[in-house]
């Protein structure tokens, strides 16, 4: 039996791997389905039991238990919370449905009594979470899950659980801990292996099992409970609607703002887990967040948008430097000295999206000519503005430089951008073909569906369908995923998983769609459309929605933000702006402009 009394959680490292698929194995069985009244009952009885220990008195013992219950016999975990800070938790059982979450609570109720007072009053008020666990499955492999990521293909993060069963060990890691504690479940195993296990025999004499379990909260003695799978609500397809995405939009683009400082850059990073924000930084990210606000105030005409649009574009603007030899040539140098060329491209974007466009034509121009500077006659891209000189981050850069001349051919024709463009599809449509990334598709696809639309050129059509129907083939549906709030996310590295990268092929979904339509593709447009709503689908399952931050000392800092991963808390500013952005232009794509 595990019990804690906890005032803190645990945050561990997350690096992204590609690890092969999983063998089969038998889904592990869900608890049997409990019906609103049973979670309400269940979560009444915890009360009373935490209730009763506070003032004294013997265990509860409930005078009646719903005939459905009687015959459950399981485990069940309750926690206790107080403004998304976990106070304890325990487990009870296995036992009668209702007598485990009694003894869970009595158990969590006394190591609390024992540590400070229970305050009655206060109790109405807490959170109660309960998580009722199903039967184990061994899996029977031959796999050494002290080792690195050796169990990522068997775990599906926030839905199973795993039990460690050995000589002198029982430790279970529920699918919540994952998702509360911003947990990758193999960091969690690999932890444990080291500060338990004593040596080598003892691994192998421990049996790892995954579970699954049945989640919901109750905010406070009235409210209603609410269920949760992988401690998200789910997101039903018909949620992409007008209405719906305007809201989603908009609280996406309030909370940017907030997270914008006085200096026009934005917080960059925050972890609910640990309730801080990272001093972490990415100055490429930081401008593709302005060009992102400068969208929003575009197309929303929002006060706040605009100025955040505003401060972020003059912070970027005290690097603007001459390009030595370039005629009216510039760019945006950087402190750290790498002057990449994201940064001045995402600058350019941000320029040329802003409502007031016109006052930002000269400075542009320089940009866009500085840009040019660094085209070499293959087309290819340097990366980097003087001193540095590198041509790395080809799948990310050249797309954003292309994407910035092209919206700044929209306001100023150039013939030197139409010739880069030529050049650049000689290059880059070969580059892809010969090593095909998922981060190079949407910037490209966004640069020459609209340098096609300019120029009616056939072979920028079909380099844009080409990009599409190959990262298209990698989403997620009905047919290949059992979880629903995963469809409609892009599996582009791992089968069958999906993350916050799906909010930036959301935007060149939207253009592609928007092109395939221009040119009269019925069947792609049909196609295009399907995949785009659920592109949209699946990047609103992101964001973080006030019923899903139980567990979050401060909310203000993390609802309307957008997920790495829907068992992934991390909030980076990043994964705001590629949401924004893609938001926005499926919300024009498939509803128009109505603002």
């Amino acid at each position: 039996m595990t019990h804690r009394l906890l005032r803190c959680v645990i945050c561990l490292s997350v690096v992204a791997t590609v690890v092969p698929a999983a063998p089969a194995l038998a889904e592990p069985a869900s608890p049997p389905t409990l019906t609103a009244g049973h979670r309400v009952f269940l979560s009444r009885i915890a009360r009373r039991t935490l209730r009763d220990v506070a003032l004294g008195r013997v265990k509860y013992e409930p005078e009646y238990i719903p005939a459905a219950l009687e015959s459950l016999t399981l485990e069940a975990v309750v926690r206790v919370r107080q403004g998304g800070l976990l106070i304890v938790e325990s487990n009870g059982g296995p036992a009668p449905v209702a007598e485990a979450v009694r003894d869970a609570a009595f158990a969590a109720a006394t190591i609390w009594a024992t540590a400070e007072p229970i305050d009655v009053e206060l109790l109405p008020s807490l959170i109660i979470e309960i998580e009722v666990v199903g039967p184990p499955e061994p899996i029977d492999l031959d796999v050494d899950w002290t080792k690195p990521r050796a169990v990522d293909p068997f775990i599906e993060p926030g839905v199973h659980g795993v039990v460690l069963s050995g000589p002198r060990i029982h430790r279970r890691f529920c699918p919540t801990e994952v998702f509360t504690n911003d947990m990758v479940m193999a960091d969690a195993l690999e932890l444990l292996a080291r500060n338990v296990l004593s040596n080598p025999s003892q691994v192998r004499q421990t049996q790892l099992q995954r579970f699954r379990t049945l989640h919901w909260y109750q905010a406070s003695s009235r409210a209603e409970p609410v269920a949760l799978h992988r401690g998200l609500t789910i997101v039903p397809p018909s949620a992409v609607s007008e209405r719906e995405l305007d809201e989603c939009i908009d609280r996406l683009a309030t909370y940017m703002c907030y997270r914008q400082q006085a200096s026009g850059l934005f917080a960059y990073l925050y972890e609910p887990a640990w309730d801080r924000y990272s001093e972490d930084n990415n100055i490429v990210r930081q401008v593709g967040a302005t060009a992102a606000m400068a969208f929003h105030a575009q197309w929303s005409g929002k006060a706040a948008s605009h100025g955040a649009a505003d401060l972020g574009i003059r912070y970027h603007l005290a690097g603007l430097t001459d390009f030595a030899g370039v005629e009216n040539g510039a760019f945006v140098a950087t402190a750290d000295g790498q002057n990449k060329l994201g940064v001045t491209a995402l600058l350019t974007i941000a320029m040329a999206q802003h409502p007031d466009a016109k006052q930002y034509a000269d400075v542009r121009e320089r940009l866009v000519n500085g840009m040019l500077a660094l085209q070499q006659p293959s087309g290819v891209f340097v990366t980097a503005f003087p001193p540095a000189d590198k041509v790395t981050a080809q799948d990310y850069f050249p797309g954003e430089a292309l994407l910035a001349m092209a919206q700044h051919y929209s306001h100023m024709p150039n013939a030197r951008i139409l010739d880069a463009f030529d050049r650049a599809i000689s290059f880059y449509r070969e580059y892809f073909r010969n090593r095909p990334s998922p981060a190079f598709v949407p910037w490209q696809v966004q640069a020459y569906t609209l340098m096609a639309c300019h120029g009616k050129r056939r072979d920028y059509v079909d380099y844009v369908f080409e990009l599409t129907d190959w990262l298209a083939d990698k989403q997620l549906d009905s047919a290949d995923c059992p979880w629903p709030e995963l469809r409609g996310g892009i599996a582009a590295y791992q089968p069958g998983r999906a993350g916050v990268a799906t909010a930036a092929y959301l935007e060149g979904f939207a253009d592609a769609l928007a092109l395939a339509r221009e040119v009269g593709d019925v069947a792609r447009a049909q196609r295009y459309e399907r995949v785009m709503r659920g592109a949209v689908r699946f990047v609103m399952q992101l964001q973080v929605r006030p019923e899903e931050a139980y567990f979050i000392r401060s909310p203000r800092d993390a609802v309307g933000a957008i997920r790495t991963t829907p068992s992934l808390n991390l909030l980076r500013i990043d994964h705001c702006q590629h949401a924004l952005v893609g938001l926005i232009k499926a919300r024009q794509t498939l509803f128009g402009d109505d603002d």
